[in-house]
């Protein structure tokens, strides 16, 4: 018999089984021929028990000093065992007993080979869930969830503990905060069409931060453009804010683009956990192309900020961001108004939002290029191509120009 001491770091296997007949013999040799071709020592009686050896001793060491012992369940076995009749019944009463004392049930794996479970189920085993090896059709099937079983391998795997939720509800009364009146402005600015960006950032990871607090850690981390002078976003720059109380609220107040038929409006408001960012804009044309380049740079400059913030705090990122877009025209990409480069394809081809609305969630456990970076492509990705058959029906930013250009902000 194979010594369990001369095996380092190997499993070993004890095969129980009844002498049903030749073939169900050979079966099982071929089991274990098996077993041990894939790094798995096989205790068997036809490998180890020879002639004046005695056979009590073998089966003692071979249930004791095995990793895992299988019992290879027939109808016969089944009667041996409950009997407690010969070498099996001599086996069972070993592991019954070794069972009751430790409880230890992974040791011990159960296979029905022949008969249905009643049919050859030991008692004692009767809770216990048996692999199933009676279909020869698909025994490499079987033998490779076998092996899984043994070497403690399972094919499915729970994934990683994931955070505690913040049971913040998306559906609050925060949810309803309108800042500009599309309506007014569209009268008073004599337009007739309107597109509008709302972007909330939800600070999952801030939330016991109120909005004085929240204030404070943001605007100490606005970043200053060192040649013109001013705050980056634009709208958090001190000139624009317009109320600390009972809300702190900044505004771009309404006004006009470079063409005489385009109009503008933003506000921003900090409340408890939340930042609320809007981008209106207005006009008579029958298109839009949208002025993406203010919405969009707030909108990473904001990530940014909140990157610091969450340094200056050493806590760790936990934050989504909801983005809600919707116009009365077709909204296009318009490359001279956006900050960030893509291909030159997109120009070519249409590339709209459908339905002239869209919604999109982005959520950050980590700031970093890359995770920025599909973030923005993200984003871009509500708009596609108008044209079904089109090989690119979704933008791809220009990943070289956009580390050149956040380089210097994600120092």
């Amino acid at each position: 018999m194979t010594d369990i001491k001369t095996i380092e770091k190997t499993i070993s296997v004890f095969i129980s089984y009844s002498w049903d007949s030749e073939e169900h013999k050979d079966w099982v040799l071929g089991l274990a021929n098996k077993l041990t071709e894939n790094g798995i020592c096989v205790f068997l009686d036809r490998y180890d028990l020879k002639v004046g050896k005695p056979m009590t001793h073998f089966m003692e060491k071979s249930v004791n000093q095995a990793d895992k012992v299988l019992l290879i369940m027939t109808p016969n076995y089944k009667d041996k065992a409950d009997n407690r009749i010969g070498g099996v019944g001599y086996e069972y009463s070993m592991i019954t007993q070794e069972l009751y004392e430790k409880q230890d049930s992974e040791k011990f794996i159960p296979i029905r080979r022949n008969g249905s479970y009643d049919e050859s189920a030991p008692k004692f085993l009767r809770s216990f869930i048996s692999h199933d090896m009676t279909k020869d059709i698909i025994f490499e099937k079987d033998f490779t969830a076998l092996l899984r079983i043994i070497y403690d391998e399972p094919e499915i795997i729970r994934p990683p503990l994931g955070k505690r939720p913040s049971f913040i509800s998306n559906v609050s009364t925060k949810d309803s905060i309108i800042l500009i009146d599309d309506k007014a402005n569209l009268a008073k600015s004599h337009m007739n069409t309107f597109a509008k960006w709302t972007i909330d950032f939800r600070l999952t990871s801030l939330k016991d931060q109120n909005k004085s607090s929240l204030f404070r850690l943001i605007t100490s981390n606005i970043v200053i453009d060192k040649e013109n002078k001013f705050s980056l976003p634009l709208i958090l720059g001190n000139n624009y804010k317009v109320s600390h109380q009972p809300s702190i609220i900044y505004e771009i107040p309404l006004e006009r683009f470079h063409a005489y038929n385009h109009l503008m409006h933003e506000k921003l408001i900090i409340e408890d956990g939340l930042v609320h960012y809007e981008f209106s804009e207005y006009g008579n044309q029958d298109i839009w192309l949208l002025y993406i380049l203010q919405p969009f740079s707030t909108l990473f400059y904001l990530i940014v900020i909140l990157n610091s913030v969450h340094k200056q705090l050493n806590r760790a990122i936990d934050f989504y961001i909801d983005i809600n877009f919707i116009s009365d025209r077709k909204s296009l990409l318009y490359s001279d108004y956006s900050p960030f480069k893509y291909s030159r394809i997109f120009n070519i081809q249409k590339m709209s939002i459908p339905e002239n609305r869209g919604k999109i969630t982005l959520n950050f456990s980590e700031i970093s290029k890359d995770t920025v970076f599909n973030a923005i492509e993200k984003l871009y990705s509500i708009f596609s191509a108008e044209n079904p058959r089109s090989q690119n029906p979704y933008v791809t930013l220009d990943r070289q120009y956009f580390n050149m250009m956040t380089d210097e902000f994600l120092k």
